[in-house]
């Protein structure tokens, strides 16, 4: 598998990462039932809506679903097989419950419901990260950190003096914003993945 779970070069917005399951929970584990398990759902993991790729370590896969995808590891690879999951007994496993119960949904052509709240971002989540992105971006292409403050924080932030933006609670917020990404960037963003 490569060193980056989504090509870097791809559009974020077209990227679809795999994450091992030890660090993405709502990863499910399907490996062929155990003798005895005929009635067990049949499970073709090469048909559409199903997509992957196949990796050292198995075939990783996205199930398309309107109200949320699901994520598959297959170590066996990409064989049709009667399904069973596995659930490791580890600090995640109601959240590996929940999402193995949304999948037990689409498969029986249910309604899988929602994405649990974990795997969801809050607006402000989402507000806190985009402003991380877009200040280490600034930092990255070279501006002052008080023309970044200026344009996402406070535009009145430009014309102060140097000793005014020394204790200027914008130059606070971006240090620890600035201070938050590089902790992302650093293998912090797997944080992201748990709940």
């Amino acid at each position: 598998m490569s060193r980056f779970p989504a090509d870097p070069s791809q559009s974020a917005q077209k990227s679809r990462p795999i994450w091992r399951p030890q660090l993405f929970p709502a990863t499910i584990i399907v490996e062929h039932a155990a003798d005895g398990f005929d009635t067990a759902s049949l499970l073709d993991p090469i048909v559409s809506p199903i997509e992957g790729e196949m990796a050292e370590d198995g075939f990783h896969a996205i199930v398309r679903d309107d109200q949320g995808d699901h994520r598959l590891w297959l170590p066996q690879g990409t064989q049709t097989m009667n399904a069973a999951v596995v659930i490791p007994v580890d600090i995640h496993f109601s959240e590996r419950v929940q999402s193995i119960q949304r999948f037990q949904r689409w498969l029986t052509g249910k309604p899988s419901g929602p994405l649990p709240r974990w795997q969801r971002f809050s607006r402000y989540q989402i507000y806190r990260l985009s402003l991380m992105l877009r200040a280490w971006d600034g930092v990255d292409a070279g501006a002052s950190r008080q023309e970044i403050a200026s344009i996402l924080l406070n535009r009145d932030v430009k014309t102060l003096r140097s000793i005014d933006w020394k204790n200027a609670p914008e130059r606070r917020r971006l240090n620890r914003l600035l201070k938050t990404s590089r902790e992302l960037i650093e293998r912090g963003y797997l944080r992201l993945l748990r709940p």
